[in-house]
């Protein structure tokens, strides 16, 4: 299927617009965010009708909810799939957008409830896009995206590399304000790093033990914590840049003294310890009969103790934040997103 941008230059050459018509009308809708032909200036009335079936989103919005600091929406793709967007404000004035690459999830992690739904749909790279473009044309200011919404963003790789093509691109956005988080999927780490090294890459590790990592997360099989590393390792080397590693703290199960001690040796162990940031994540609940439940506040504190008495050379210390908490009242947290909620929406 072909996306929006390149249906758009076919038309303009099929009937011989000049040049910067096609500037134009790309500022015009990933810039400034105009969602109606006939509302870009000076664009000629038979060449907007020439346009008129190209869509200016492949999304329905269906619903949105909002808490203090983050703000979801619920999306229909035109086959009915749903998921879920979320915009996050700090307090530094900083909007950071949360996109998803898949509706659902085929990976399983069993502490994640868009991977509970199972795998729905790949999204097409309009389909991402349009998550950015929904926001921008409501007038919202986008400093950075993360694609850490629904889906594994590796798992789906032809879209999320155009998509981060067109971001760059036709988006006009900086590489070093986009994200890509993954659970491990090597190829889509080595491609990241030969054709965007300046994207940010996270990497969702949430146990050191790769006997525990397998049985919380399937994909631990075919992509071991140590190759997985080792990717991550000539990331580095040939970025020059930080690799941020998700933990999660599940209580009782990867937050003892054991975990944190073997989490400080994994990262002292690698030949750039300094570019690597621990990510620590206090567990979201995704419903009230979840098998899991979030550390206590005294387990982090003890957690993050042994960290800082890894020692790193030079004297330096193992990086590390507790990642602050967004939209767990309307279930927009990190591993939260299921696009599960009841609409009266039908496709």
């Amino acid at each position: 299927m072909s996306d929006r941008h390149t249906t758009i230059k076919t038309i303009l050459t099929e009937t011989n617009q000049p040049q910067f018509r096609l500037d134009e009308i790309t500022t015009a809708i990933y810039r400034d965010g105009i969602s109606a032909w006939n509302k870009i200036p000076y664009l000629p009335k038979t060449l907007a009708s020439a346009l008129s079936s190209t869509l200016f989103s492949t999304l329905t919005p269906v619903d949105t909810v909002s808490s203090p600091q983050a703000t979801k929406v619920l999306f229909a793709t035109a086959s009915g799939h749903q998921l879920e967007s979320v915009l996050l404000s700090y307090k530094s004035s900083h909007t950071a957008l949360c996109v998803s690459s898949q509706s659902g999830c085929a990976l399983g992690c069993t502490f994640c409830a868009t991977g509970a739904i199972g795998f729905k749909k790949n999204l097409t790279v309009d389909e991402i896009l349009d998550q950015y473009l929904h926001f921008l044309r409501l007038g919202h200011k986008i400093d950075s995206i993360i694609f850490m919404g629904m889906g594994e963003p590796f798992a789906n790789s032809p879209s999320l590399f155009a998509a981060l093509t067109q971001l760059t691109t036709l988006c006009g956005l900086s590489p070093r304000r986009i994200s890509v988080s993954t659970v491990g999927l090597i190829p889509g780490i080595s491609r990241l790093t030969t054709d965007f090294p300046g994207v940010n890459l996270a990497y969702s590790l949430h146990s050191p033990f790769g006997d525990q990592r397998l049985s919380l997360m399937p994909v631990t099989k075919a992509y071991p914590i140590a190759d997985v590393f080792t990717a991550l390792d000539n990331h580095i080397s040939v970025t020059n840049h930080k690799v941020f590693i998700a933990y999660l703290m599940l209580a009782g199960v990867t937050d003892s003294l054991d975990h944190a001690q073997a989490l400080g040796d994994l990262i002292s162990s690698r030949p750039r310890p300094d570019l690597y940031h621990i990510n620590l994540i206090r567990y979201n609940p995704a419903s009230s009969k979840d098998k899991f439940q979030r550390s206590p506040a005294n387990q982090i504190a003890a957690f993050t103790e042994i960290l800082k008495r890894t020692s790193l050379p030079a004297g330096r210390q193992v990086h590390y934040t507790i990642r602050r908490d967004f939209g767990t009242s309307i279930a927009a947290a990190c591993g939260q997103l299921s696009a599960s909620y009841t609409t009266s929406f039908r496709a």
